[in-house]
């Protein structure tokens, strides 16, 4: 079967607005953190200054981990910086919805080498295309569900001693 695209085509453009609006939404916080000071409001500027850093950085961390997925009968495709990342769908523990904005989260039963947790975006329109985003995430875990009914590990036929 041909692979099918799970995640958002336009994952860089969406990246890049996130980042762009929280550094704007920061430099709005370090403004008015700055203009505290100028009225020597020390505690309100620290709080803003603070405010206005964490929310670029929880943002732009936010942004950055999510990856494009693509899956066919067996196996999840995950690319990242142009190379694919091929899990079978045994070591896929559950998907899962992580936010309103249609983040989803693959979560793996063991760390491949980045995180036991892959995050992607269904889809830049999630709230208005629910229905579809949520069959082909349905989809994906019916067959995920059905390979592990099917999965015989390589020494099922072995003898304990």
């Amino acid at each position: 079967m041909k692979q099918q695209i799970i995640s958002t085509k336009r994952l860089r453009l969406y990246q890049w607005i996130v980042i762009i609006t929280s550094a704007l939404i920061s430099i709005a916080f370090l403004y008015f953190g700055y203009l505290r000071y100028l009225n020597q409001e020390y505690f309100g500027a620290i709080f803003y200054s603070f405010e206005g850093v964490f929310l670029f950085i929880f943002f732009y961390l936010r942004a950055t981990r999510l990856h494009s997925i693509e899956y066919d009968e067996q196996h999840i495709y995950v690319v990242q910086k142009g190379q694919e990342l091929i899990i079978p769908f045994t070591d896929i523990k559950d998907i899962k919805l992580t936010g309103l904005t249609g983040v989803h989260s693959i979560y793996l039963y063991e760390d491949l080498g980045f995180d036991k947790e892959i995050m992607f975006k269904s889809s830049l329109w999630y709230p208005f295309n629910y229905k579809k985003v949520d069959d082909q995430v349905y989809e994906l875990q019916k067959r995920i569900d059905q390979a592990k009914r099917e999965y015989k590990p390589d020494n099922y036929h072995a003898l304990g001693s």
